[in-house]
């Protein structure tokens, strides 16, 4: 009976031992695979930066691609449905990830990236993709603008087509300075405009506002999708104010032109592109 017990109590550990081994990191063995994966596709390195990737420690880039949620099933009529009422499972581990490992040679000038997906914990993480990234710094003021700018769209002007609601939120958007008169950008039909005129009066005694719109391609090729709004001299700080689908002779006559602006500061849109425009060779 003692051998018995002693037995069971042993198998019970090593169940517990197995299981336990199954909820393990998988880190080590993904990074052996990607670092495997970019030695095989980076012969046009030399062997110092080959040795690099061979040797260092890769940065981990991860973005979830959808979290584990399984719903638990009862059997009706001899077949499994779900239960709906219940709670689902949580079991972060499992969660489907996005998970990239990056090097850095020396005197390369850009990153080694493995691109590749599976489990949270990096069980079965496979590559699928290396590149070579050269890393920019995020225009965090565009991307604040952008994203207000998306939000306005999909808020207010449903009268998009899929494709172009589509267009704005997953494309880039195209940055000008502009002079549009938006007092009479309002519906008459409304009632109150008395906030409306307020907000254009404050405008107005706010000297530093600035005047940007963003822009995207309409399914028309002659016309465009403009939703505009004031900021300092830089983007940051920028809001939607008025959003227009518009003839793009018609942005053309409200575009304020290059020759027309004052000295721009480091860091306006403007100055920004002439900048780039002059190192282009």
């Amino acid at each position: 009976m003692l051998k018995h017990r002693i037995a069971m109590t042993t198998l019970a550990f090593a169940l517990l031992a197995v299981c336990g081994a199954c909820r393990t990191d998988d880190t080590d063995h993904a990074v052996e695979k990607a670092r495997a994966y970019a030695l095989e596709r980076t012969r046009d390195l030399t062997e110092p930066q080959r040795n690099f990737i061979r040797y260092a420690t890769p940065e981990i880039w991860e973005d979830e691609i959808f979290p584990y949620e399984p719903m638990k099933f009862e059997e009706y009529a001899h077949l499994p449905r779900n239960l709906e009422d219940d709670k689902p499972i949580k079991a972060p581990y499992h969660d489907y990830m996005a998970s990239s490992f990056v090097w850095n040679p020396p005197g390369l000038g850009h990153s080694v990236v493995v691109i590749g997906s599976g489990e949270r914990s990096m069980r079965f993480w496979q590559p699928l993709k290396l590149v070579y990234k050269t890393l920019r710094p995020v225009d965090k003021a565009y991307e604040s603008a952008r994203t207000a700018a998306v939000m306005y769209v999909m808020n207010n002007m449903l009268y998009l087509t899929r494709t172009e609601r589509n267009r704005v939120r997953f494309s880039e958007a195209e940055v000008l300075r502009t002079d549009f008169n938006l007092k009479y950008m309002r519906n008459q039909e409304e009632a109150d405009d008395s906030a409306w005129e307020s907000y254009l009066k404050s405008l107005a005694r706010r000297k530093d506002q600035v005047q940007y719109s963003l822009i995207w391609k309409a399914d028309d090729a002659n016309h465009v999708i403009v939703i505009t709004g004031f900021a300092g001299d830089t983007l940051a700080g920028w809001s939607p104010a008025s959003g227009m689908y518009l003839e793009k002779s018609r942005l053309e006559r409200f575009t304020v032109k290059a020759d027309l602006l004052p000295a721009e500061k480091p860091g306006a849109p403007e100055a920004v592109a002439q900048k780039q425009k002059a190192e282009k060779p």
